[in-house]
């Protein structure tokens, strides 16, 4: 192929996609740009407030109550402490 033809189809080509964007594709795509830009902005100044963290597992200062019901028990019913295991056999 002449080197002459390969420039014209290069520069047809290249017409061909500018053509393809619109002047308002364009400006849409900036502003996004640049709204993106600005939530980076914020994300490396800290950000939003961060959220408290959850406490990890049963807090040790609380009484929690569980219905045991009819369930199988060893020793007195009216014991002070009663122990629940819960297991499931697959």
């Amino acid at each position: 192929m002449p080197q002459a033809h390969r420039h014209g189809l290069i520069l047809l080509f290249a017409m061909f996609a500018v053509s393809c964007v619109s002047r308002v594709d364009i400006e849409e795509i900036k502003q996004n740009q640049k709204d993106i830009l600005k939530k980076l902005d914020g994300v490396s100044k800290g950000g939003p407030a961060k959220r408290p963290q959850r406490p990890r597992g049963p807090d040790a200062n609380k009484t929690y109550a569980f219905p045991a019901g009819d369930s199988h028990a060893k020793g007195p019913g009216d014991a002070w402490v009663t122990v629940i295991e819960v297991s499931d056999f697959q």
